[in-house]
């Protein structure tokens, strides 16, 4: 989801500030939920910021660099294997269990294609 505007939250924390009416009230003013505006009191009183912040991150990757040159060899050594062979492979010799799709995505990071030519 798009942040909202550094404007639109100086002009909600104005209004608040201000007192032009209750925190149900602005929310609706300016489109925005009332959560977000106690939030960013919250984060006002806390830091002394308004502005956005950054991207909390999200799940690491499950196959590291190191795993990620263990399925690159087997492959390059077995360059006809299937995604559920390497998928067991890794499973054996990293004891990691993964999807299919995990190991289509990190095949595909380390520019393997899943699909083998004749």
């Amino acid at each position: 989801m798009k942040t909202y505007s550094i404007d639109l939250r100086e002009r909600i924390v104005e209004a608040v500030d201000n007192k032009e009416g209750t925190l149900r009230e602005i929310a609706e003013t300016f489109k925005v939920n009332k959560s977000f505006i106690d939030k960013l009191l919250k984060q006002r009183r806390e830091t002394g910021s308004i502005e956005a912040l950054p991207h909390g991150g999200g799940p690491s990757r499950l196959i590291d660099v190191e795993k990620e040159v263990l399925i690159g060899n087997y492959v390059l050594e077995n360059i006809d294997a299937t995604l559920d062979e390497i998928c067991d492979y890794l499973a054996r010799k990293a004891k990691l269990r993964v999807s299919v799709s995990t190991m289509c995505r990190a095949l595909q990071r380390i520019n393997l294609p899943r699909k083998k030519k004749l």
